[in-house]
């Protein structure tokens, strides 16, 4: 049982020191305390960022040590902890941009003892009014306003951008009202980022309605932005109005995404909203998509403003002639009154009535996803990698039919089967006879809470093993066949000097040697970005190619290894994810092994002798130091299954058997 703990031993915080740690000033044993944490989007090494307040100021781009996460695996780090920052770094990510990187903290108090957020303003005045203004149940009279602005040295920029700014100055002040979960909560995209009540930050690749539990946040209120009394309906919008302001319903939101056109690169993020005459899509780039995916709640309703209207595309995932842009200026308000904005609504069409659509149409469907495929690497026409992933629905009429995932739709899915999944506008497509994709058009949700969804889970359930609905082999191998097959003399004989393009391939072929030397390198924790990083000797590591320093860097497999069948044997080299396919391990595992215990880890590699696998390559003449030599890599591979290898071989037999009887 914890101690109690009361308000005068908690002790107190280091007012202003984020300030002049972002300054650049000298702060030793800085008290802070932690708000919230959440894990690194794309990190081998599992790094968390912290939300740390000083009393006067939120500051949510604090990273945490690496050797230090065993204080949030063991819960001695959590929310509303209170902790001395013993040994800090104050690093430029880039010219504008800042992170406090936490080496050495000393957890003080624990969270689960503290229990609320604190404020300059409550350590100043009475052990008794501070308690009393912190409880929970005083929120409901009480509400502390948090504002979400700028000191006065960095006042020039948006609160969206992580910059040196991104850091909330931090007040006390009453409110003479009640707030409930219902009451407005402003936002101005200019200048403040501003809220009445506490905010909880959605899940980034969930569209239901659970949310991140591990980052809080409470920001200002700015109430009075827009005009209530210009609202117009949706489908009033057109380009040529200047003021309006609409009321509508969040109905999806869009994983953010990144693009790279002549303009230049950078994400963007949508989402959909709903109004009672009609739906429109909103679309908003860089700092403010992030910053709009964390605030937007899916199904609450806003009050929008001060947004350019545009024609939208065809083809567009609601119907709809416009679409809007955000931008720094927009205005967005929750509203309080959403009795008369309706919810989203489906036009499901059962999967046996799906067949017989023609090609590119579009259909809202529902179903059981009774089986999941192993993710795999599809090349497109324009020889660009994609990654896919199949589904099987079921519903009712107990036809299976094929729903494909593509892109980061299939990295992020993984919820694995018996979920009950609705896509509203999926494509119809002829592949395999028929089946269904997610385009960017349509709207995927998992376990929506909807009628149809709750019906159809209650059948499955009760049909137990009745029903036995799996992707075959044949169907989870039909991808590998878009590929010719060859066999190793037919690479090595190949005249590809001749041709600058890269060639494509499937072959069943053997290891015999591996190349143990280099198989791990240390590579830049950035995602997206692989470039072997260099070791500066003071506890950084420097990308050349991000041009910037890291405390950090990620473990990454990089395997060279023979293979042979019975007709030749060619060198080949494999990746991150592929490599781990075949040599069977993570590469955090073989990281460990190789630093403690080196035989464990060349029996490893030695084990993937003589082992057999059907290989996607890709191969290509390359210039190294002004020679010319044919360089083959791995895009996928998978251990030889003996069924669908019999096929094969069947398959090319009668093929053959058919060519002789022709001669």
């Amino acid at each position: 049982m914890a101690a109690s703990v009361s308000f005068e031993s908690f002790p107190p915080l280091s007012v202003g020191s984020i300030t002049r740690m972002l300054d650049e000033e000298p702060v030793d044993q800085a008290v802070v305390q932690i708000l919230g944490y959440k894990k690194v989007p794309g990190s081998n090494s599992g790094r968390f960022r912290l939300l740390l307040n000083d009393g006067e100021t939120l500051f949510p781009f604090a990273l945490l040590a690496t050797h230090q996460n065993h204080l949030i695996e063991t819960r001695k780090l959590e929310k509303f902890t209170i902790l001395k920052l013993n040994k800090y770094v104050c690093h430029p990510i880039t010219s504008n941009k800042k992170t406090i990187i936490c080496l050495e903290v000393e957890p003080l108090v624990p969270g689960s003892v503290v229990n609320y957020q604190i404020f300059a303003t409550q350590e100043a005045t009475s052990v008794e009014g501070a308690q009393n203004a912190c409880k929970p149940e005083s929120f409901q009279n009480n509400v502390p306003v948090v504002h979400n602005c700028y000191s006065p040295k960095r006042n020039s920029s948006n609160i969206f951008n992580n910059n040196l700014d991104s850091k909330a100055t931090v007040t006390n002040q009453p409110s003479t009202s009640s707030v409930s979960l219902s009451s407005e909560n402003t936002v101005s995209l200019n200048r403040h980022y501003s809220s009445k009540i506490n905010v909880k930050y959605m899940n980034n690749q969930s569209n239901n309605s659970s949310f991140n539990q591990n980052w809080d946040t409470q920001a200002s209120a700015n109430a009075g932005n827009i005009n209530h009394s210009n609202i117009i309906p949706i489908v009033s919008l057109s380009p040529y109005q200047n003021r309006w302001t609409i009321r509508a319903r969040v109905i999806y939101k869009t994983s953010i995404k990144s693009y790279n056109n002549a303009k230049g690169s950078g994400n963007f993020f949508s989402f959909y909203l709903l109004d009672e005459t009609g739906e429109i899509k909103i679309t908003a780039f860089n700092d403010l998509a992030e910053s709009l995916n964390n605030f937007l709640l899916l199904n609450n309703v806003y009050y929008i403003s001060n947004a350019k209207v545009q024609r939208a595309k065809e083809n567009s995932a609601v119907k709809n002639d416009f679409e809007i842009v955000a931008h720094e200026n927009t205005n967005i308000e929750l509203a309080s009154d959403t009795t008369s904005v309706p919810c989203l609504k489906f036009d499901f069409v059962p999967i046996t009535q799906i067949r017989p659509l023609p090609k590119d149409s579009y259909v809202d469907v529902i179903g059981v996803c009774c089986d999941v495929s192993e993710m795999t690497t599809i090349v497109t026409k324009t020889n660009r990698e994609v990654c896919k992933l199949d589904l099987l629905l079921l519903d009712f009429g107990k036809r299976p039919m094929t729903l494909s995932l593509w892109g980061s739709d299939a990295e992020e899915y993984k919820s694995g089967d018996n979920h009950v999944i609705a896509v509203r506008r999926a494509k119809v497509t002829d592949f395999k006879g028929c089946t269904l994709t997610v385009s960017p058009d349509s709207m995927f949700f998992i376990d929506p809470p909807i009628k149809e969804a709750s019906a159809l889970q209650s059948w499955y359930g009760n049909l137990g093993d009745l029903i036995n609905v799996r992707l075959g082999p044949s169907d989870s191998f039909k991808e590998w066949n878009s590929q010719p097959w060859k066999i190793c003399s037919d690479i090595t004989s190949a005249n590809f000097e001749d041709s600058d393009r890269a060639e494509y391939f499937t072959i069943k072929a053997t290891i015999t040697e591996v190349q143990k030397e280099k198989c791990m390198y240390q590579s830049c924790p950035s995602p997206e970005c692989y470039k072997k990083v260099e070791d500066l000797g003071n506890g950084f590591y420097k990308c050349t190619k991000c041009d910037k320093e890291y405390d950090s860097f990620n473990w990454l497999l990089l395997l060279s290894f023979n293979l042979a069948d019975f007709s030749d044997s060619l060198w080949a080299v494999a990746f991150r994810e592929v490599a781990e396919t075949i040599v069977g391990y993570k590469v955090e595992y073989l990281s460990n092994a190789k630093e403690h215990d080196e035989n464990k880890y060349l029996n490893i590699l030695s084990n993937m002798h003589f082992q057999s696998f059907i290989f996607k390559l890709r191969s290509k003449m390359e210039v190294f130091n002004e020679t010319s030599r044919l360089k083959t890599t791995v895009l996928d591979a998978r251990p030889v299954d003996p069924i669908f290898h019999a096929r094969k071989l069947l398959h090319d037999i009668n093929r053959m058997g058919k060519i002789l009887k022709c001669e």
